[in-house]
């Protein structure tokens, strides 16, 4: 089911909210949302992988991960300190100073000079193209709407509104001039929509992604530790990206999403609605820690990227 926005012309159909929320009756005492970091909820990390996928879905990314340079930030080969900063970078997006996001900026400028295609490379690009830094941007705001609205329904327009004002620094902190940020919702959907028939995922990066997502990468990287993470949770994480992911990006997987899966994910999420209450505050206290911990790093000198 696809929600469809309306205006004075046509029916226009909602592909960028998850297509599970508007089955979502919205509890009776809904947590408002006055900030964007108010979207944060328990469901935010089995959503995460599904985010990258969308991001490098985008075929210039996808080739500049995969063809990166700078194995340091590889969630494969570093996965613990690709999760550090990646947490890092939208803590600052979502709750950081501007001095907080002129580091940051200028950080990962300093990390996205090193990518850039090769004349060997499938598809021409540059990691600070802010054409595709837009399209990641993008990606990161509904990892954050999704998250929230599976469990608590639709945000209001109101809402929807002040958190797609308020949350352009997940851009503006990388390369994207704010003037290009999408000013209203229908600008947004406008965009995405546009984007949509431009994605694919080539067989390389598809199976870097499928590592990513069963932990098969583990194999590798911690050996018989590693086997057996990939054997005992590969297959629910797998299922639980799945779940998060649009059915075009679905698709470009490979993967497939029936009807008892859709029913078995609502019955997952009847039970994390349930555990938000304690566990959406912690995480929100992880981001706010992000924050210490890179102010701290500066401070010492100690590298953030």
């Amino acid at each position: 089911m696809t929600a469809v926005r309306a205006d004075a012309t046509a029916a226009v159909p909602d592909t960028y909210q998850h297509d599970l929320v508007p089955r979502i009756k919205p509890p009776s005492r809904r947590r408002r949302v006055k900030r964007p970091a108010d979207l944060v909820t328990v469901v935010g990390p089995t959503l995460s992988v599904a985010n990258v996928i969308m991001q490098l879905s985008n075929p210039k990314v996808g080739y500049g991960v995969y063809e990166s340079r700078v194995p340091r930030g590889n969630a494969i080969k570093r996965p613990i300190k690709r999760a550090r900063t990646t947490g890092t970078y939208l803590a600052v997006a979502l709750m950081g100073s501007d001095s907080d996001r002129e580091y940051i900026h200028n950080c990962v400028g300093r990390v996205h000079d090193q990518v850039y295609s090769t004349e060997t490379s499938p598809v021409r690009y540059s990691a600070n193209d802010s054409r595709l830094q837009l399209w990641v941007a993008v990606c990161l705001l509904k990892y954050f709407i999704d998250q929230y609205e599976l469990i608590h329904g639709p945000l209001s327009d109101a809402e929807r509104q002040m958190v797609l004002t308020e949350a352009h620094p997940l851009g503006t902190a990388l390369n994207v001039p704010r003037d290009k940020w999408p000013a209203t919702y229908d600008e947004l959907l406008a965009y995405w929509n546009s984007q949509l028939a431009e994605l694919r995922i080539d067989e390389p990066v598809r199976q870097e992604l499928q590592s990513l997502a069963d932990l098969s990468f583990l194999e590798f990287r911690a050996g018989a530790v590693g086997t057996i993470a990939h054997k005992t949770l590969g297959g629910f994480l797998t299922y639980a990206i799945n779940a998060g992911l649009p059915p075009e990006f679905r698709s470009m997987m490979g993967w497939t999403w029936t009807a008892d899966d859709a029913r078995r994910y609502q019955a997952i999420l009847t039970v994390l609605r349930v555990v938000d209450p304690v566990a959406a505050p912690v995480l929100r206290g992880i981001f706010r820690l992000n924050i210490v911990d890179l102010r701290v790093r500066r401070r010492l000198g100690i590298p953030v990227f």
